[in-house]
């Protein structure tokens, strides 16, 4: 007998072009189980590339059509400057990543999306967390009152603008950047939010969390650990949101127990912009789909 009570949460991780392997997990998911994966929650949840994901998701959006996404675009918006001076421009220039997301995401008002959404963002002048909602609550957004006229293409470029990589975006009086600083892995705060927004008990909620690869080789050690040599400049915005990331699914785990299915496979060190293990990431998520596919049917269906 169905649960009515049962209150389903898709939570999608950052990770840049590691993203195609949760796209491509829920398109297995789609093709499987032959509907859109905005039918199969009640709340979806995402963060930085998990953003881009999400925001397909609630537009009705084919998931493999993101997948094709990644696949012909990603090398357009990880193209550097010819005339960069690291010291002083971010990595990628901004404008590409808003083109081609005004190519393939519709720029509906948050207040306009059905499905109920949140997505991550960091306020970086006030040093304050920000999370854009869709219209499902009657309480108002303590971040931003006015997040509901914010479209959903915006939204997503601030959850997206990775320190070093995108310069922030700037929405009203807010200076934004990726979610991920705070909030990587999402799970935490959708819990938090299905209780406090939607009212539910613990027990009632069932969260599928999706990763894009947990390094098992960020750093060795060595003698020179400055921010070049060791740390090695950017790949430390990387190590910092996978910490983030295990944090909260460790919690999210600890709280929901058997209700919380984290899939996040094991990979070697692979940048935010590596473009080269696309089709990698791909076959492991198809293998990760043949080994969890039944397990997540179950865990979706509502009993």
């Amino acid at each position: 007998m169905n649960d009515p009570n049962t209150f389903r949460i898709l939570a999608l991780d950052g990770g840049g072009t590691r993203g195609i392997y949760t796209a491509q997990l829920l398109a297995k998911i789609e093709q499987a189980f032959q509907t859109p994966i905005n039918t199969c929650f009640d709340l979806i949840v995402g963060t930085s590339t998990g953003s881009i994901i999400a925001g397909a998701a609630v537009s009705d959006i084919p998931m493999q059509d993101i997948v094709e996404l990644f696949d012909t675009e990603t090398p357009h918006i990880f193209k550097r400057r010819w005339y960069r001076i690291p010291l002083f421009l971010s990595k990628y220039p901004s404008e590409k990543l808003a083109q081609i997301l005004a190519a393939h995401i519709p720029a509906t008002p948050l207040g306009e999306v059905a499905t109920p959404l949140m997505i991550t963002s960091s306020e970086i002048s006030k040093s304050e967390v920000h999370i854009f909602r869709s219209n499902y609550t009657d309480k108002p957004n303590k971040s931003d009152p006015s997040n509901k006229d914010v479209n959903l293409r915006d939204a997503i470029l601030a959850s997206c603008a990775a320190p070093t990589f995108f310069a922030p975006k700037s929405i009203g009086n807010f200076l934004l950047a990726d979610g991920g600083l705070w909030a990587n892995n999402p799970s935490t705060i959708a819990f938090t939010e299905a209780l406090s927004a939607f009212g539910k008990e613990p027990q009632e909620i069932r969260m599928l969390s999706i990763g894009t690869g947990h390094s098992v080789n960020m750093y060795r050690n060595r003698r020179g650990w400055g921010f070049i040599t060791g740390w090695g400049g950017a790949k430390l915005t990387s190590y910092v949101m996978s910490l983030q990331s295990q944090a909260s699914a460790n919690m999210a785990k600890i709280i929901l127990r058997e209700n919380y299915l984290r899939i996040n496979p094991e990979i070697d060190f692979w940048e935010l912009d590596t473009l080269t293990q696309l089709d990698n990431l791909k076959s492991l998520a198809d293998r990760d789909f043949k080994k969890h596919g039944e397990g997540i049917e179950t865990f979706l269906r509502r009993v």
